[in-house]
């Protein structure tokens, strides 16, 4: 009796991770009913990360009151793995732009609500703090995180205030010193799979702040402040993050992992089957079986697909796509299955579980 591992990544717009493998057991059962499947659904630290955590190990979930980025009171969970000694916080639970949604503006919205739940995972004993960075409004380099621990900003008249993307050039002097006692001990680790430094042509408030709801003007006003922020940061660490690769992930939030907190980035595809205990189930594995709805070479490069395979220990990797995009030049462990080849995108997305079901079969009969 074989052993198969199905780990794969979201369908976006048809398949959960949780879909699939609920679709890929069914549809093995059919032609190899004596095989033993194990399911672990992934996310490659964006959106849905905590989720994936949540149902792959043993944790303890624990709910805090935060403000979202306008500042409007949500319920989010926080998770506590490791006898409650590392939390896992999902950052767009709180300055997500879902949340938002019609109201999109990164002049005024705030990470203010994540260094509330880094607050509340510290309180509770946490000495590890992992973050997820994807799927954030904001672009206020973090600012709001760390006002939120205690750290002070003051305008050209000594008043203090939480600067946001539009008020970050307003900032004349901060003081981190009162934000560290709280921290003591603790360590950030944040799961980043973006190379984007904090500013420049490809820095956050060029590449992403646009799609957070900023049009030219906009962005000009928050390149302006992220530089201000970074000039700030060079002087009292006498070190550059802003040119970090990672910096500007999650409009900056990057940058305040590093520089506020000194803490470091980490690909989140690694972070996450670390945390899942990936390696050990591969080991107890005959086949591992992934996917996602899109395969290109950047699926192999950092996200869940690449991580998976580099961390197969040479083992077969079955992937199911939904579409190939180009030649890839592929490990010969690796199979490649493309379940809606020759249909249209809306067909496709509409019969992704007829399709899988169909390829499953075919594969393994």
């Amino acid at each position: 009796m074989k052993k198969v591992l199905v780990a794969p990544d979201s369908f976006k717009g048809s398949l959960s991770a949780s879909d699939f493998c609920d679709v890929f057991t069914s549809a093995l059962k059919e032609v190899q009913p004596e095989t033993d499947v194990s399911s672990l659904p992934i996310a490659d630290g964006g959106e849905g990360t905590l989720e994936c955590i949540k149902n792959a190990i043993d944790c303890k979930i624990s709910y805090c009151v935060v403000q979202n980025s306008l500042y409007e009171e949500v319920e989010v969970p926080v998770a506590f793995i490791d006898g409650g000694r590392t939390a896992i916080i999902e950052s767009a639970l709180s300055n997500g732009l879902p949340l938002i949604k019609g109201r999109e503006n990164p002049l005024i919205t705030s990470t203010y609500g994540v260094g509330q739940m880094i607050g509340y995972a510290v309180d509770m004993g946490a000495k590890k703090i992992i973050l997820t960075l994807g799927g954030s409004s904001t672009n206020d380099c973090g600012m709001g995180l760390l006002a939120a621990l205690g750290a002070c900003f003051y305008d050209k008249d000594g008043v203090a205030f939480v600067p946001t993307g539009g008020t970050l050039s307003n900032i004349k002097d901060f003081d981190l010193s009162m934000m560290y006692p709280r921290l003591i001990g603790a360590s950030f680790e944040a799961m980043c799979d973006v190379k984007n430094p904090l500013c420049g042509e490809q820095g956050c408030s060029k590449i992403f702040a646009p799609q957070k709801g900023a049009d030219e003007k906009m962005v000009q006003v928050l390149e302006e402040g992220c530089m201000h922020v970074a000039q700030m940061f060079k002087g009292m660490r006498d070190q550059d993050f802003s040119l970090c690769e990672g910096a500007g992930a999650a409009g900056g939030l990057g940058f305040a992992v590093l520089a506020g907190l000194m803490g470091k980035l980490k690909r989140g595809i690694d972070s996450v089957l670390e945390i899942c205990k990936f390696s050990e189930l591969a080991e107890d594995s005959d086949i591992i079986v992934t996917g996602e709805g899109s395969l290109d070479v950047q699926s192999l490069m950092g996200k869940a697909i690449g991580g998976i395979i580099k961390k197969s220990m040479g083992k077969p990797v079955y992937i199911f796509a939904g579409r190939v995009k180009e030649n890839l030049s592929l490990p010969s462990n690796v199979k490649v299955f493309e379940i809606s080849k020759g249909q249209e995108l809306e067909y496709a997305l509409i019969h992704a579980k007829e399709n899988l079901k169909e390829a499953v079969k075919k594969a393994f009969k």
